[in-house]
């Protein structure tokens, strides 16, 4: 049993990463990477994956210099205003939805990343609202939940599971991203959802399904995450190497597979709005801000939000937020895309290659 305070923070850090970056040359087509043209809502493909990509130029990606700066931003209404374009209010209505048991866990063997179970479905009217989705794997309180708004129009929205493929598991990490895995150095804790059938407009070019904004957040089970030889979830939260990953598939320049070259790298990695120009979405050290630890509850019930600087009104959600709640044993993320999600944690031999890290908040809350 844990015996640790609940607690409800936003960690600030001196540069602190989970493994190290090199730096190489600058973007060729911005001489800051940090100054922004876009207003935060963007509705299309913000890379060129087919052009660039870790096939045919593995090095650019290499270089963090070539891609926005967000681990431990302090806002700035007149440098960082694309960080808080969009704010949502969660409709707590389920109109009687729950969530889903039974699911077929197909088994993902070696690398088995498209090795889906067969899917269940939510059949939702345009005044049905996506709060109440979600599944059970059965693995004892493993279980992802999504709260969001309304639909706005007549839905389909499916959801499946396999498990943790052999390359994704204890093991097969590594520390430093290959082409031999997608997990670099970072194994999944469990299970992998994908959900499909919530998006607003057709994929984009990069294989991307855009969304109305939602939190989604998973349980993971103790027995599991031990596993994985990671430092405590606290560590592991504070450190940036504990959260809700997003397998994105299109590094590897074809975004309709998956392969060895594509990776899991943290869900609101993969967002639309609220994002810079030039995100980082294929290394898990590039996420924008830094986890709130509480539970998704505390978060909406709170002013804080991921960006130092930045708060939120009380009941709102803001698209980027991240967190987790090692009480509970949940990772969350405030996302407007559909795709496969997982829990991924980072195993202590590579959790803390440096480090000093500051508390830019804190508020205990014990367990009642």
């Amino acid at each position: 049993m844990k015996n640790n305070p609940k607690l409800f923070l936003a960690i600030s850090f001196l540069p602190l990463f989970c493994a190290d970056l090199s730096a190489a040359p600058i973007l060729p087509t911005q001489a800051n990477p940090n100054a922004q043209l876009n207003s935060g809502i963007r509705n299309d493909a913000d890379f060129d994956w087919s052009a660039t990509n870790m096939l045919n130029n593995k090095n650019y990606f290499e270089s963090d210099s070539n891609f926005f700066n967000g681990r431990g931003v302090v806002f700035d209404e007149n440098n960082h205003g694309f960080l808080n374009a969009k704010k949502f209010v969660i409709d707590t209505n389920k109109h009687g939805k729950s969530r889903k048991t039974g699911f077929e866990i197909r088994g993902a063997g070696a690398k088995g990343y498209g090795a889906f179970g067969a899917a269940q479905s939510y059949n939702l009217g345009s005044n049905d609202t996506f709060t109440g989705i979600g599944g059970e794997t059965g693995n004892g309180s493993e279980k992802f939940e999504i709260f969001g708004g309304s639909t706005g129009a007549a839905m389909n929205v499916s959801i499946q599971f396999r498990t943790k493929s052999d390359a994704e598991s204890h093991g097969s990490h590594s520390h430093e991203h290959s082409d031999d895995t997608i997990i670099g150095h970072s194994p999944l804790v469990g299970n992998v959802m994908r959900l499909h059938g919530m998006g607003i407009q057709a994929a984009t070019a990069d294989g991307r399904v855009k969304t109305n904004p939602f939190a989604l957040e998973a349980s993971y089970t103790q027995e599991d995450f031990d596993a994985t030889y990671s430092l405590s979830e606290l560590e592991e939260l504070i450190n940036g190497c504990l959260f809700l990953g997003w397998l994105n598939p299109a590094l590897d320049g074809d975004p309709t597979s998956i392969s060895d070259s594509d990776r899991w790298v943290h869900a609101v990695q993969g967002n639309y709005d609220n994002m810079p120009d030039n995100p980082n979405r294929h290394d898990e050290h590039g996420v924008i801000g830094n986890a709130v630890i509480g539970s998704l509850q505390d978060y909406i019930d709170g002013t804080t939000t991921s960006i130092e600087g930045l708060t939120k009104a009380a009941g709102e959600i803001r698209v980027g937020d991240h967190g987790g709640d090692p009480i509970s044993n949940t990772v969350w993320a405030i996302i407007d895309h559909n795709s496969d999600f997982a829990v991924v944690p980072e195993p202590s031999t590579y959790a803390l290659v440096v480090g000093v890290f500051s508390l830019a908040f804190v508020a205990f809350k014990r367990r009642k």
